[in-house]
């Protein structure tokens, strides 16, 4: 578990948060979405996107490489940059959940009002 999906300094605690929320989940559920993952074309439709993404990757990652966190990055029209966390794995948002939360405040900051629909939106919501 932990060489395949955390980082090298990982949290013995957050190694074992992740391996209980896995060990949770049935077996057949997991082969499912290995099945679905496996099928899974992110480069067929990515080029629609129109909203500001920006890609992190754990250097460590071993499910998901950084070479294809480069791939994601090139493939997207509106990437806002590829942040490489040193020493992290694949559970990013778990080994340093300041650091992720940090780019996506600063996606929301840069981009969270430049639509504009979104102030309405927000106001008929809470209305």
């Amino acid at each position: 578990m932990r060489y395949a999906t955390m980082g090298p300094g990982a949290d013995p605690a957050a190694v074992d948060m992740c391996a209980r929320i896995l060990h949770a989940c049935p077996r057949a559920v997991r082969g499912g979405w290995g099945r679905v993952l496996l099928d899974l074309e992110l480069e067929a439709r990515i080029g629609e996107l129109t909203m500001p993404t920006a890609v992190i990757v754990g250097t460590a990652d071993r499910l998901t490489p950084p070479e294809h966190a480069d791939a994601l990055a090139a493939a997207l029209p509106h990437c806002t940059g590829l942040i490489e966390l040193p020493g992290l794995g694949h559970m990013t948002p778990v080994e340093d959940p300041e650091a992720v939360t940090g780019v996506i405040r600063g996606l929301v900051e840069e981009f969270g009002t430049s639509h504009p629909t979104t102030a309405v939106e927000v106001k008929e919501q809470t209305t």
